[in-house]
């Protein structure tokens, strides 16, 4: 049916006729849209001859003199006034319009000029993700070769980022939230905005032997025809495992014998992890792949380290600790303190170790990953400074033989009790008596001289040689008969 088959659709048409021949072509315009660029005269008066130019056009796109359009390129035309009309403007019809009018006489009289920007509508862009090893991602929207879009970035249909960067990076903070994200694509005359996706980046780190878990985080729905896990590793696919038709096959090699399925809760099980299953797991439900995205990095348990000895060519009692190793070192000494390593020259880290004439101090180094730790047998300074930790300094010994003699001379002097000096210890230090017996029992001790008394007196050392005897009554009186 056309507008002549009836009135009133005669009547909409011609409406609409009017409608567009009087529409004003702006600065921005959509691919396919029909406009006008006025043209301005004084008076409003259709001078004798027009000129229109396009900066990106050879020639004239449309000249016009007296009652004949001269010149016309395909998909313009000219109004009444001399306006220059585009049925549907294209993105090669982006530039700038110079307009000249002449008289009569051929000389100008009015010129003018306008600019127009065509694009093409925006389309409806795909959100990806990414994860990475951390438990971050990376969001990108997909416009394919577009060039002149903006992004715009929503969370949670919240905008967070606008500009043309058509990635966002995620914190693996933001990723564990498990907010929807879109994105927007526009430019001055369109815009589309892409359906929102949950990121989820669960990250498991193991080591070699161990095994894992991943499981959907929603309930399978009703009616689940196939289960199919994938695993995506530098950029290669190959599937898990799979279920359909109520029977569970391992198709690759590297899942066959160590992985599991739950079909009640779509949950993948793999044991005796090897490093080849590194990469990002994901799962089909009933042929739909799903939003989550799992993670795996299988790692080689750390070695238990052994420390190197270098010792300094410049310095005896200086020495250098090596600990080979690309993972993570620390050094710690027996006082538990952390300590800082230096970069070695060929591999791992090393420490300067100063003689600090205590043996019992030690050092170790620990080698530490994501998934095991080892800590290195202690190094003692005894082994590496031998020479000053198998004797003390000279005078020590000195000294201990002094003492040693300075005993054993009041020893000798005591049980010979040379000087008197027995009963000045018995007097005064009654308790060193058998510390002297202990170290000298091979000397005799001798006795004190004999003492006497005289009316009832001691004898002094004065008149020691004549001490007299008392005698008895008898003894006095035969005595007296005989010198009668």
């Amino acid at each position: 049916m056309n507008c002549k088959d009836n009135l009133l659709l005669l009547f909409l048409c011609g409406f609409a006729a009017l409608s567009v021949s009087t529409e004003t072509c702006g600065k921005d315009l959509l691919v396919g849209t029909s406009c006008i660029i006025k043209l301005t005269t004084r008076n409003n008066v259709k001078p004798p001859e027009i000129r229109w130019i396009h900066d990106r056009t050879t020639g004239y796109i449309l000249r016009w003199k007296g009652v004949t359009i001269r010149d016309k390129s395909e998909g313009v035309s000219m109004e009444e006034d001399g306006s220059l009309r585009f049925s549907s403007v294209s993105l090669n019809d982006t530039g700038k319009y110079t307009f000249t009018a002449f008289n009569a006489e051929g000389t100008e009289i009015v010129k003018g000029e306008v600019e127009i920007k065509v694009y093409e509508k925006a389309p409806k862009p795909t959100v990806k993700f990414r994860c990475t090893d951390d438990g971050k991602a990376t969001l990108s929207c997909d416009i394919g070769n577009r060039k002149d879009l903006t992004l715009s970035w929503y969370k949670e249909d919240k905008i967070i980022q606008n500009y043309k960067n058509s990635q966002v990076f995620l914190s693996s903070t933001q990723v564990q939230e498990n907010k929807p994200y879109s994105c927007e694509a526009h430019n001055p005359v369109s815009k589309h905005k892409s359906e929102s996706i949950r990121v989820s980046c669960k990250v498991e780190k193991k080591a070699v032997g161990d095994e894992v878990s991943f499981r959907p985080d929603k309930p399978l729905p009703a009616g689940v025809t196939s289960i199919t896990w994938k695993h995506i590793n530098n950029g290669v696919t190959i599937n898990a495992i799979e279920w359909e038709d109520g029977e569970t096959t391992s198709p690759n090699p590297r899942f066959k014998d160590n992985t599991t399925l739950d079909t009640k809760t779509g949950q993948i099980t793999i044991t005796n992890l090897t490093v080849e299953h590194t990469g990002v797991y994901t799962i089909d439900i009933s042929g739909k792949e799903q939003e989550q995205r799992f993670t795996l990095t299988v790692m080689e348990p750390v070695p238990k380290p052994v420390i190197k000895i270098e010792k300094s060519t410049d310095n005896s009692d200086v020495v250098y600790l090596i600990c080979e190793y690309s993972e993570t070192i620390i050094w710690k000494n027996s006082a538990g303190e952390t300590l800082t390593g230096l970069i070695h020259l060929t591999k791992g880290e090393s420490i300067t170790v100063k003689n600090e004439r205590n043996p019992e101090i030690f050092y170790t180094c620990t080698l530490q990953n994501t998934v095991s730790e080892e800590t290195s047998d202690p190094v003692y300074e005894r082994d590496l400074f031998k020479v000053e930790s198998n004797g003390g300094p000279w005078w020590i010994a000195i000294v201990v033989i002094i003492i040693i003699l300075i005993i054993i001379i009041f020893a000798v002097l005591y049980k010979c009790n040379l000087y008197n000096f027995k009963k000045l210890v018995d007097d005064n230090c009654p308790c060193i008596k058998g510390i002297f017996d202990a170290i000298c029992p091979c000397i005799k001790e001798q006795n004190p001289p004999a003492e006497s008394k005289s009316n009832g007196g001691e004898a002094t050392e004065d008149n020691a040689d004549n001490v007299t005897v008392p005698l008895n009554t008898e003894q006095v009186n035969e005595g007296t008969k005989e010198t009668a």
